[in-house]
């Protein structure tokens, strides 16, 4: 689905607020890995580049390279993964909030 110029506005804002909340749970993630407990300070480390890693590759396959072309399938992603919900959603036309409820139903089945 091509998205207006105005769906595309609110599609960015959606976008980076997703980006903002991956961020934070996987700030709070991190959280549980540093206190050291049963581990040594490089079990730590080794520990905590891998998650840090893993989360990049995943930030770059869902944000890098967005362009207005793909803003829909970008928020469609975000949806179906439930970084965004279905009250951010609503700030779309009704056109565009039915597809993305559609689709998301018929990836559900």
């Amino acid at each position: 689905m091509e998205l207006s110029k105005s769906q595309k506005k609110i599609a960015r804002q959606l976008i980076s607020e997703a980006l903002q909340r991956e961020c934070k749970t996987f700030l709070e993630e991190v959280k549980d890995i540093l206190p050291l407990r049963d581990q040594t300070p490089h079990e730590v480390y080794l520990n905590l580049y891998k998650k840090v890693t893993d989360f990049d590759k995943h930030i770059a396959t869902q944000y890098d390279g967005l362009s207005g072309s793909r803003y829909f399938m970008a928020v469609f992603s975000l949806f179906y993964n439930n970084v965004l919900t279905e009250d951010d959603i609503k700030l779309f036309n009704e056109e565009v909030q039915q597809n993305l409820m559609a689709m998301k139903q018929n990836w559900d089945l």
